[in-house]
């Protein structure tokens, strides 16, 4: 099982599949239906794959790297940054869902920032993955 889970190839699979399934999670919580956030997901699905095939190769690349040695310097700050990124950009996807519960919070305004830069956010969040790998793939050469 350990040499199973050590796979770059296995983790970077389970770490896409598990960001998808956060989403779609949040999604039919948040809008109460799964054709809904099915729906949202279908509308924005080129920043979603792009998200999550970005993760799953960061944590691929982190585990290869784990794999050669037992510590990268810096290597685990960029995959637990650039985690954060991608979930908060998923997350950003479904903001608009939240206008029941913001308003009752007094935080109206926040959800409307949310929407109006919702591609935005996605957008930053795919350029910090991107340099994430990047930043893997030279530790990658460097070892």
């Amino acid at each position: 099982m350990t040499k199973f889970l050590s796979s770059p190839l296995t983790m970077g699979i389970i770490a896409s599949s598990f960001l998808l399934l956060l989403y779609l999670t949040l999604m039919t919580v948040l809008s109460g239906t799964f054709e809904a956030a099915w729906w949202q997901f279908s509308a924005l699905w080129p920043y979603m794959i792009s998200l999550s095939l970005g993760f799953g190769l960061q944590t691929g690349l982190y585990t290869k790297l784990k794999n050669k040695i037992k510590h990268v310097q810096g290597g685990r700050k960029m995959m637990l940054g650039n985690t954060s990124t991608s979930t908060l950009g998923m997350i950003a996807c479904c903001a608009h869902h939240l206008t029941d519960v913001l308003p009752i919070l007094g935080l109206s305004f926040l959800t409307a920032l949310l929407i109006q830069y919702q591609k935005v956010i996605l957008l930053v969040a795919i350029a910090s993955n991107l340099s994430g790998i990047l930043y893997l793939i030279y530790l990658q050469r460097k070892i």
